[in-house]
């Protein structure tokens, strides 16, 4: 008999803060996991390392140029129009709530996540497991679930939003939206506005308790932690031990629905990682990369129009990691664009696919530049070959001994930027900010002095992972190997 599985996801989870709190004591449920099992401080995320990208590649074994999920705020060549899960409440009121709270409950499943990938909940559903899946916004499985929308979020959707029917897993948690029947009810939980409507650390783990303590416990159950993001945006990442100590203190709740920690490992498989982590950002006004400004002279798609008419460029603002999708004049209006770009070293790599469908990079401020193509003749740690033309410090790489690809500062370069490159059709560059810098355009987040995420960079890259209870181990770690490593303790192949 297969072991459970529960898998914590702590949203912007930073390896050095683990290891603080683990040397203060701060968080004894993970340092009891880490003491009985298996710890990797850099467990790659994806490009950008946005929370709707990186959780689509949790749970799909994916990357975006698979799954379809290619940023928090992105343009959609189908509608013509921004997709944006809610970046920022200007952002919301232009495009309209309703439309964004539509993007976030409906279309992230439905529409946008690739339906020829299966998901983890499909997978083992296939093969008669039952999953659960607590707060987590990537769910899509076959079951139908009916999420009431609260009064405040249906008046902000003008009523447009009363009664939704989502798919999920046999169990399905969303805030005040979705509660299972057997659970404690709602008024002891805080599910309020002030609350995040039930979005929130101590919501998910006294769910997952419940879940637990009343025998309801599906093969695999996942929680989402989302408390450390927004902590960590406001103070700064390596200032979140006291958002990673409340974390941990719901770990522990879960643990001891078991009666006993020892028990909940006998049974169960439990996983604790984090989707990206975040930067700190610096307080100057320099710090702020202005897109707008910089490519004014450029016709941009404004958050209100709801067409694309008459426009060059859309600026999708993914807080350290940018999407400019080139919309008319296509390769002139890239040539130009790219020009402008290079001339800022704020930009530590301005990537793009030529008409030859090779990748380009160059590096901000400098002359410095890269091409490269998958199938030549250089391995990298992943089983990926790749050929290349140019400077590979524009990447931080380097050619060993064994004609092995070795990345430095920017964990598997060429795979997360060919991913971002060719997701969904179109014309596009992608930019990676340098450390301590974040991108604007119109409705995106500023967090001068706090901290953001989304770059190729390793300290936005690289999150904690825990395994427990398990003899098993992933070498050489990134956030696509929890699928299969999931289904593999089910015995299920995942191809």
């Amino acid at each position: 008999m297969s072991k459970k599985v529960i898998l914590f996801i702590i949203d912007s989870f930073h390896p050095a803060v683990l290891e603080a709190c683990l040397a203060q004591g701060t968080a004894p449920a993970m340092n009891y996991l880490v003491n009985h099992g298996y710890c990797h401080p850099d467990c790659i995320s994806s490009f950008p390392t946005m929370t709707p990208v990186a959780t689509s590649s949790i749970v799909t074994g994916m990357w975006p140029d698979q799954h379809l999920v290619p940023g928090f705020i992105w343009y959609n060549p189908k509608t013509k129009w921004f997709v944006n899960y809610g970046a920022t409440l200007r952002a919301i009121l232009k495009m309209g709530p309703e439309q964004v709270l539509r993007n976030l409950l409906k279309n992230l499943n439905g529409e946008h996540l690739n339906r020829k990938i299966p998901t983890v909940y499909e997978k083992l559903g296939e093969s008669g497991l039952a999953s659960g899946s607590v707060n987590f916004f990537i769910h899509r499985a076959k079951l139908e679930h009916k999420a009431k929308v609260p009064f405040l979020l249906r008046l902000a959707s003008h009523f447009k939003l009363y009664q939704e029917e989502l798919g999920g897993p046999e169990i399905l948690t969303l805030g005040a939206l979705i509660q299972p029947s057997f659970t404690k009810p709602f008024h002891r939980l805080p599910v309020g506005p002030f609350n995040r409507f039930g979005f929130n650390d101590i919501f998910s783990g006294k769910i997952a308790a419940n879940i637990i303590r009343d025998g309801k416990q599906p093969d695999f159950l996942l929680v989402y932690l989302p408390d450390t993001d927004k902590y960590s945006h406001v103070h700064g990442p390596l200032h979140s031990q006291p958002a990673v100590a409340r974390a941990d203190r719901q770990i522990r709740g879960v643990l001891d629905a078991f009666g006993s920690w020892e028990r909940a490992l006998d049974e169960n498989v439990i996983i604790v990682m984090g989707d990206h982590a975040q930067t700190t950002i610096g307080r100057s006004h320099e710090h702020i990369i202005n897109l707008d400004k910089i490519l004014g002279r450029f016709r941009r798609l404004a958050l209100r129009n709801r067409s694309d008419e008459g426009t060059e460029l859309a600026l999708c603002p993914n807080e350290r990691m940018a999407i400019i999708y080139v919309l008319k004049n296509r390769r002139q209006v890239l040539d130009e664009t790219v020009g402008i770009l290079a001339h800022d070293r704020r930009h530590t790599q301005i990537a793009w696919r030529d008409k030859r469908n090779l990748y380009k990079v160059v590096q901000g401020g400098t002359e410095k530049n890269l091409c490269f193509w998958r199938g030549g003749p250089h391995n990298d740690a992943y089983g990926n070959t790749w050929g290349f033309e140019g400077d590979l410090t524009v990447v931080d790489a380097r050619v060993d001994r064994d004609d092995r690809l070795v990345f430095g500062d920017y964990p598997d370069a060429f795979r997360r930027l060919q991913s971002a490159l060719d997701g969904r059709r179109g014309t596009r560059i992608v930019l990676s900010a340098a450390p301590g810098y974040e991108y604007k355009a119109e409705g995106a987040p500023i967090h001068r002095g706090g901290g953001s995420h989304g770059s190729l960079e390793r300290e936005d890259s690289s999150v904690p992972l825990i395994i427990a209870g398990s003899q098993n181990n992933i070498q050489d770690p990134r956030i696509i190997d929890i699928f299969p490593f999931i289904l593999d303790n089910f015995q299920i192949a995942s191809i």
